[in-house]
């Protein structure tokens, strides 16, 4: 199963403030449940792990997860969204830029502000788009293709290190010779080319910084580990023809005149 074949249906969504949120008994259910704080605190508990969430993090609840919500702060403001889908079930505590694109829209959506009534079908088809970004986003290739763990691993790594990424590296995190990762991966990916995964992998992880998040290019450099933002650019040009500032403006006027097709189809409340 490839990213683009995540199916979603929505079940409920709404927006809540400290004066709704009275708390909650320990629970389980059947779906996703995904929890976006705007501001304030929200006191949760995962199982027996007691935490707060944060302003600007959310909480991705698999189906069969027991949780709860305690009574929070009057000044909380958040999200909650229910929704059925074919994703693999997974926890996630984050406040992922690219995530948090996807997480405004929606906010955006029910607030109004998307041009279509909140509880409109069409405004449904909206958020079950955002949502398919948002899992996207959250499940690597090798998770949501069922490669094996060592392909996972690999990934997790490449991502991890960034440009520093490279075969001594990525050999020694595996416990591996140079000689036993390569023919691993040869073995595993049914080529050799090493350079050529991890280019695609780096890629990747820029071009989805530079579409669904305000990160300037300097700190996506940083972040994946360049050396400067010059080297940055200079190793996207190589590889795609353009400058990274030329991609994220072509990315932004797409946006402005894109419209997310749908994967799915219409809820009902």
């Amino acid at each position: 199963m490839s990213g683009q074949d995540f199916q979603i249906k929505l079940l409920y969504f709404g927006h809540g403030n400290g004066t709704c949120m009275v708390g909650t008994a320990k629970h389980s259910h059947s779906f996703f449940q995904l929890e976006y704080c705007i501001s304030g605190q929200l006191s949760s508990v995962s199982n027996n792990k007691k935490f707060q969430l944060d302003s600007g993090h959310f909480w991705l609840i698999p189906p069969g997860l027991t949780h709860k919500f305690n009574k929070s702060s009057a000044d909380l403001d958040y999200i909650s969204i229910k929704f059925i889908s074919s994703a693999l079930p997974m926890e996630k505590i984050s406040n992922d830029p690219i995530c948090q694109y996807f997480l405004k829209k929606i906010c955006s959506v029910i607030d109004g502000k998307s041009g279509f009534a909140p509880y409109s079908n069409e405004s449904k088809v909206i958020i079950e788009n955002y949502l398919h970004g948002i899992l996207k986003n959250l499940y690597t290739p090798a998770e949501v293709s069922g490669k094996s763990e060592f392909m996972n691993s690999l990934h997790n790594l490449i991502s991890e290190f960034g440009a520093t990424a490279n075969i001594d590296i990525l050999a020694e995190k595996l416990n591996l010779s140079r000689a036993e990762f390569k023919y691993r991966f040869l073995r595993e990916n049914g080529n050799g080319k090493i350079k050529q995964f991890v280019d695609t992998i780096l890629l990747n992880i820029a071009e989805q910084h530079m579409c669904y998040s305000n990160i300037p290019l300097n700190k996506i450099a940083e972040q994946m580990k360049f050396s400067s933002i010059y080297a940055f650019s200079r190793y996207y040009k190589h590889l795609k023809g353009i400058t990274p500032s030329e991609f994220r403006e072509q990315a932004s006027n797409h946006e402005q005149n894109h419209i997310f097709p749908s994967n799915t189809s219409s809820t009902e409340s």
